[in-house]
């Protein structure tokens, strides 16, 4: 198109004048007040989009369930449903609420309670990779087809015993899987029965002592291995009772016994398997794990990380380490290297690995040197004031001491009414002898003659120094008590020779000793990393032994505590006077069952007819610890008590059996090959 100059201008004066007429009415419009809103929520001229919002958290109904990933955890959350689908999850905020038996309740501060797994869990439910039907390999369900036939090179090539991972999945019915489970179960019981199976298994390579410990019954080549138990009573408690009921039944049908002589599978361990078990707690403190109620970290002013990231790990108690932060706690970590704790912690002392014990016994020798240990408290609460024999290293026992000595009765205390101990446990327990400065003798105390019995009694025994004891026998003996001798053993740990072993810093190891015997209340938290690795016994002691000595245990805020779960068996344990606890469930006596639904816990019959047994052995190319030595020919390392049998059966529920295990591929080459049922439950 051409435009001429005139056509030009007329059209450029009348696009000015729009846009001066347009000029001005912007400029009115932009001069205009903005809409004041008192309340958003209350009132607002467009609310439209809300309809987005309200539609995203929009449901049908809600449910409350337990979030429980490991032992130490457990989350009551909510999920949110929509059209039968979980849409979302989210923290209940209601442990104020919760009450047990005796009218305790939680407070307020477990909310907020919950971790991003915890938020994210539905997404797993729904997930492309949760298996939502059961599924059997190709080659087993042939196997089982064909009458289970013995595993001869030939026929795990067959049936691909040899490549299980190459295998095609079937997905079946849950009445197709439970029949072949079944009939595999029956044919392998019978197989390694009797002495036509003990035969077998000597055919195979298997030791005799591994053999023996079977009893003759097939089903002892059956391992059930539950994912941590207390994550699930019913569940994962109740996979025990299979290993212990069901396969009894089993053995009975098959070798035609009766329940004296019927035997059932093998449990495997979870807890010591993984090498999450503080292997130092039983021998300090007489159980099994030592763990705190989360909450009491709040109490702490002097609270002590060693091996432990409460950081980036135990994610739904991070805040309770958090608050001992804002009520004015200390913060110590002992870790070699700077870790996301170390940059929270008020001071970081780095250690050389493995050499932690020498550390913490250091530290106990200031204690000592400094007198900075709580005396009344060890000679009250404590093995400190306990006579030891110079010559033995054993308790001086009143019996060797006073004639015609009778122990103690303890059958009116705590003894028997709380820890429920049995008499032929008191006679192995015995009584104990202090040194009385008031009477400057030897004299003896029981068992519960602690705090203020003790005080009571008028015993104020002696924590140091080196007597002589006349036995009955015309002997005389040198004694010190359990004081005295640490006060001996520390005294190689001087300041620069734990340094030189340690590498730690010694401004900061005095300066932890005189805060450990200062600062009230201290508590020491251990992770389960410390607990794999060697020494941890004596790592795990020394570290205890600095809370004993200053009177950190038994209060809030005290204790050496390890945090690797299991504290929860505390709640289902057996009583005389509750019944079996957890045992009632899990090991009820199939041949001999209360239908009763309304029967008291101690009415329940409970028999073992499982038997303990760690994986350790399985991953061991399924062989007890048994070596030909050149000089003393053939040893036995594992004990009877210990003794594994043969694996023909694994059944895993709830873990990642082969993930844990060492030396994979000879455990799927070597190993898992010559098992002729491995059976994985899981989500």
């Amino acid at each position: 198109m051409f435009l001429t100059r005139r056509q030009f201008m007329k059209a450029s004066a009348g696009t000015i004048a729009v846009l001066a007429i347009a000029d001005k009415a912007l400029a009115l419009t932009a001069l205009q007040p903005v809409i004041e809103v008192g309340n958003p929520l209350g009132e607002y001229p467009d609310r439209s989009w809300e309809r987005v919002y309200h539609d995203q958290y929009r449901y049908d109904s809600s449910f409350t369930y337990i979030c429980t990933p490991n032992d130490t955890h457990g989350c009551r959350v909510r999920a949110f449903v929509r059209n039968g689908v979980v849409m979302r999850v989210e923290q209940n905020y209601d442990h104020q609420t919760y009450e047990d038996l005796y009218g305790n309740r939680g407070t307020f501060a477990w909310n907020p309670r919950m971790c991003l797994k915890g938020y994210t869990f539905h997404r797993r439910v729904y997930g492309p990779y949760r298996l939502k039907g059961p599924m059997l390999r190709k080659g087993w369900k042939a196997w089982v087809d064909d009458g289970c036939p013995e595993l001869s090179p030939e026929v795990k090539a067959k049936y691909r015993f040899t490549s299980r991972g190459e295998d095609d999945m079937l997905r079946v019915s849950w009445d197709t899987i439970g029949t072949y489970l079944a009939k595999a179960q029956i044919k392998i019981a019978e197989r390694y029965s009797g002495e036509a199976g003990a035969r077998r298994l000597r055919e195979q390579g298997y030791p005799p002592e591994m053999i023996e410990t079977m009893k003759g019954g097939g089903t002892r080549t059956f391992k059930y291995r539950p994912g941590m138990a207390l994550l699930g009573l019913i569940g994962k408690i109740g996979f025990g009772r299979m290993s212990n009921s069901n396969l009894a039944m089993l053995d009975a049908y098959i070798r035609k016994v009766g329940p004296d002589k019927a035997v059932g599978g093998r449990t495997w361990s979870s807890y010591t398997w993984h090498g999450d078990q503080p292997p130092d707690h039983p021998y300090w403190n007489g159980t099994q794990t030592s763990d705190i109620d989360h909450p009491d970290m709040r109490f702490s002013k002097l609270h002590v990380s060693w091996g432990k990231n409460f950081v980036e790990h135990k994610m739904p108690e991070a805040h309770w380490f958090i608050e001992c932060m804002e009520r004015g706690g200390r913060i110590v970590v002992i870790v070699p290297e700077y870790s996301p704790p170390a940059t929270k912690a008020d001071y970081w002392i780095p250690v050389r690995p493995a050499s932690d014990a020498a550390l913490f016994l250091g530290v106990i020798k200031i204690l000592i040197d400094e007198n900075l240990y709580d005396a009344d408290f060890c000679k009250q609460f404590t093995d400190s004031p306990i006579l030891l024999r110079t010559d033995t290293l054993q308790y001086l026992d009143p019996r060797d001491v006073i004639k015609d000595y009778k122990l103690f009765d303890l059958t009116h205390g705590y003894s028997k009414y709380v820890q429920a101990i049995k008499p032929e446990y008191r006679e192995r327990l015995g009584d104990f002898m202090v040194w009385d400065t008031g009477k400057n003798q030897a004299v003896p105390m029981h068992r519960e003659m602690v705090g203020v019995n003790m005080v009571k009694a008028g015993i104020d025994p002696a924590l140091e120094g080196t007597y002589r004891v006349k036995l009955l026998d015309g002997k005389d003996v040198d004694v010190m008590p359990v004081f005295q001798m640490y006060k001996i053993h520390v005294q190689d740990f001087d300041l620069d020779t734990t340094y030189q072993i340690t590498q730690s810093p010694k401004d900061l190891i005095v300066r932890w000793a005189r805060d450990c015997g200062t600062v009230k209340p201290m508590a020491i938290h251990s992770g389960e990393g410390v607990n794999h690795w060697f020494h941890r016994t004596t790592n795990g002691r020394g570290a205890a032994m600095i809370t004993i000595l200053t009177g950190n245990q038994g209060k809030f805020g005290t204790g050496s505590h390890n945090w690797s779960g299991n504290y929860k068996t505390g709640i289902p344990q057996g009583t005389p006077w509750s019944g079996g606890g957890i045992g009632a469930w899990g090991a009820e006596d199939a041949f001999n069952l209360n239908l009763d639904a309304k029967a008291h816990g101690k009415e329940i019959v409970t028999k073992y007819y499982a038997y303990g047994e760690e994986p350790a052995y399985w991953n061991h190319g399924d062989r007890a610890l048994i070596v030909n030595t050149p000089k003393y020919g053939r040893k036995v390392f594992t004990g009877k008590t210990h003794m594994p049998s043969p694996t023909k059966v694994e059944w895993s529920m709830n873990v990642n059996l082969l993930n844990n295990a060492k030396y994979h591929y000879d455990m799927v080459k070597n190993v898992d090959s010559n098992v002729e049922m491995i059976v994985v439950q899981d989500l």
